[in-house]
């Protein structure tokens, strides 16, 4: 489920430097961005999770029916790290927005852009989903203001201290970045035995690295693991190539797992 107005993610903790490129090296890309962090133990900054969640409770424009989610330009998370599809948005939409709200905004990085130029956003899909309702949404990686002001950046390359993302108190929040600085522990998280953090890190190099086999392979990962986010994610993921085949048994092993609504992309493969 999602929430207008809404985002829950988590963080690992490690203190080291960083470098994040982005994978799909699309003409839109371009340049280095420092990033700004605050040192985590000082009073005047917050961490990254509180911050993206505070921005995104304070985001409002007016007549505008508001989606936080995290994105990639390819797909929706909701707040647990499952993949959310098209028409599960639209019917979020359809159920919340009301009458007076005339268009959607779905909060989130390249919604309303592809860093190849290529394909159909997922804001011209959900508008399609929603049977000619507009939707706008970002053109990079999404920043948000503790007033809810939005901006945008579409580096190729992103420099940062690792570890809790935190935010001096006031500032900027790189929404992607909360989940995107979890990409690099996978491997720690795998080590000790924790699927959710692999499920994290996958997420990741999805909607910050723009990594799609990054990604998939974490979410693999994550499922043989004994995730059954990882392994509906990776399904879908599978599902979205059009290839039904690889896609078929780890929908199969994340209803196994538990996850209900494997059940019903299972029926969607037939």
């Amino acid at each position: 489920m999602i929430a207008a107005r809404r985002l829950a993610v988590c963080l690992a903790i490690a203190l080291l430097p960083a470098l994040g490129h982005a994978c799909d090296q699309a003409p839109a890309l371009e340049g280095v961005l420092s990033i700004p962090q605050c040192n985590p133990a000082s009073e005047e900054c917050v961490p990254g999770t509180r911050a993206a969640y505070e921005a995104i409770q304070a985001l409002e424009i007016p007549d505008v029916f508001t989606i936080g989610v995290q994105t990639s330009p390819w797909r929706m998370y909701d707040a647990e790290g499952r993949i959310l599809t098209i028409a599960e948005v639209a019917a979020a939409v359809r159920a919340g927005k009301p009458a007076s709200d005339r268009r959607v905004h779905l909060a989130g990085s390249w919604t309303a852009a592809r860093p190849d130029g290529s394909g159909d956003t997922l804001a011209h899909r959900l508008s399609v989903a929603l049977e000619g309702v507009p939707v706008d949404g970002s053109d990079g990686f999404l920043w948000l203001s503790p007033s809810g002001a939005m901006r945008t950046t579409r580096q190729a390359f992103s420099v940062w201290r690792s570890g809790p993302y935190s935010v001096a108190r006031g500032e900027d929040v790189l929404m992607p970045l909360v989940p995107g600085a979890m990409a690099q522990f996978e491997d720690q998280f795998a080590g000790d035995n924790n699927a959710a953090g692999v499920v994290q890190a996958g997420i990741g190099f999805d909607v910050f690295m723009l990594c799609h086999e990054r990604a998939l392979a974490a979410f693999e990962r994550a499922a043989r693991m004994g995730s059954a986010i990882g392994a509906y994610n990776a399904g879908l993921i599978h599902a979205e190539k059009g290839d039904s085949v690889s896609a078929k048994p780890w929908l199969q092993l994340a209803a196994r797992l538990g996850e209900a609504k494997a059940v019903d992309a299972l029926e969607r493969l037939q």
